[in-house]
């Protein structure tokens, strides 16, 4: 048997939280912090554009009698409350979106690696833990709701990744791969135009140094060298 079916579901798990000698972490890793970035960015824009549109929408109801000190003040109290109010709503949504779909993703892409395949069943495992979890606070009655509604939308999204897959031709592993190949080549991207910046930065450094101080090797002997050498002349 080659090295590969000699893997069992744990190890190909434990290898999936492994980094490699230069710090990367695995493709299916990399797929759940991307999906927990977006969603934290997702979650935070819709949660606050929601509660500022309503902290607007209720200063003006509130405050249509209300004397102000000017113009000025009363846009200075409304810029408050809607910032504020965008702030609150950003956090409330984005940490629970963020949770939502990276455990759902996480549980998903666990069981996946575990088997070697994937498939809707993933996904709708994962999706009934993650909504079991999610009201978790609400006793049984809440863990049933939450994971059965986790259920189905494990298998609506689990049904539509599968079959985008089938539609392009290309298999899960290919999809990280190609996810992360992207993520790796912005990256050294990234550090090539840092370190160019960098190279052009030392040299106006150095540039710099020639030409309030001297080039590099020459001290005060060589300056004393020079200048008699030029009297002499």
């Amino acid at each position: 048997k080659s090295l590969t079916e000699k893997e069992t579901g744990w190890d190909r798990l434990k290898k999936m939280f492994e980094v490699d000698e230069f710090g990367n972490v695995s493709r299916e890793v990399n797929s759940i912090l991307q999906v927990g970035v977006f969603s934290l960015f997702i979650g935070g824009v819709y949660g606050g554009v929601i509660n500022s549109r309503s902290a607007y929408l209720e200063f003006m109801q509130n405050n249509e009698a209300t004397s102000f000190k000017s113009h000025l003040d009363a846009k200075q109290k409304l810029q408050d409350k809607v910032t504020i109010s965008f702030g609150k709503g950003a956090f409330k949504w984005g940490w629970r979106l963020t949770l939502f779909c990276t455990s759902f993703v996480g549980i998903s892409t666990a069981i996946q690696t575990y088997r070697g395949k994937y498939g809707i069943r993933e996904y709708v495992i994962a999706g009934g833990m993650t909504g079991a979890m999610y009201k978790f606070n609400m006793g049984p009655r809440g863990w049933i709701i939450g994971g059965g509604l986790g259920s189905v939308l494990g298998l609506i999204c689990g049904g539509t990744t599968i079959g985008l897959l089938k539609l392009t031709g290309i298999s899960m592993e290919e999809a990280r791969y190609w996810q992360y190949y992207l993520k790796h080549s912005r990256d050294e991207y990234f550090r090539k135009g840092m370190a160019d910046y960098l190279q052009k930065e030392d040299f106006a450094v150095i540039k710099l140094h020639d030409d309030e101080i001297g080039e590099a090797g020459k001290d005060i002997s060589n300056l004393d060298r020079n200048v008699n050498s030029a009297d002499k002349k």
